[in-house]
């Protein structure tokens, strides 16, 4: 690649290029992208000064993470670990497939090309933690137990597994780590042409029922099929 063309691709990866981009795009359109969403969600955690790191459960290309480090730079959360979540195989097999969206292996990027893309993206190591596999084996109890040892708490979780056994797995786990603020944002919410029995919604509707000391209120759509909640904490059993 030439020198022009590197300096080129810096600029449009830059912060000030994105913010240029999301200000266009809300004007333009009246919509909030999974930047503007993670913009608004990084501002909150700012002015409710929620300590905690940034979870995300399927991170394909690395798009979103990177949109995560620019905002936390620009709100200025610097004690803040980015903690990515991927089979880096691409997505399982599903018992959903009804409208036959998704394909097994769909999405897959190696962990170490994933991890070539976070240092174009400006990572450095001690930054990030990556877990590696499906979650049904990744996220287990010997994880929850050496990240609850470190007192691991989350402020915002980005959910973009796409489907409803993933989505399972991913809240069974992070019920461990969310607390009163906790911005959960579900990137595919409203798939399977919007049915609360499908995908994303039906997941968080099952976990909900089973664990009615935490409240998931509605926060803001974003994107075409996204949506946020913000989760507070009572006592099991009671407010």
């Amino acid at each position: 690649m030439n020198s022009p063309v590197r300096a080129l691709a810096r600029v449009l990866n830059s912060a000030a290029a994105l913010r240029v981009a999301e200000v266009l795009d809300r004007r333009s359109e009246n919509r909030m992208t999974e930047f503007g969403m993670l913009a608004q969600a990084f501002e909150f955690v700012k002015i409710n000064r929620i300590v905690g790191d940034y979870f995300e459960f399927g991170v394909w290309r690395g798009k979103t993470i990177g949109y995560a480090r620019v905002m936390a730079r620009r709100y200025r959360i610097s004690d803040i670990k980015f903690r990515a979540f991927d089979s880096f195989a691409g997505l399982p097999v599903t018992t959903e497939n009804t409208y036959q969206i998704w394909s097994v292996g769909q999405f897959a990027c190696s962990r170490e090309e994933f991890e070539v893309i976070l240092r174009r993206k400006g990572f450095v190591p001690g930054e990030y933690v990556l877990t590696e596999g499906f979650y049904s084996d990744s996220l287990n109890g010997t994880l929850i137990e050496s990240m609850t040892r470190d007192h691991v708490r989350a402020a915002i979780i980005y959910i973009d597994c796409d489907l409803y056994e993933s989505t399972r797995d991913v809240l069974n786990f992070i019920k461990h780590f969310v607390q009163d603020g906790t911005i959960i944002c579900f990137d595919d919410y409203y798939n399977y042409r919007g049915r609360a029995d499908m995908g994303e919604q039906r997941a968080l509707a099952e976990f909900l029922a089973a664990h009615p000391h935490v409240s998931c209120r509605p926060y803001m759509p974003y994107s075409p099929l996204g949506m946020s909640f913000i989760c507070e904490i009572g006592r099991p059993g009671g407010a």
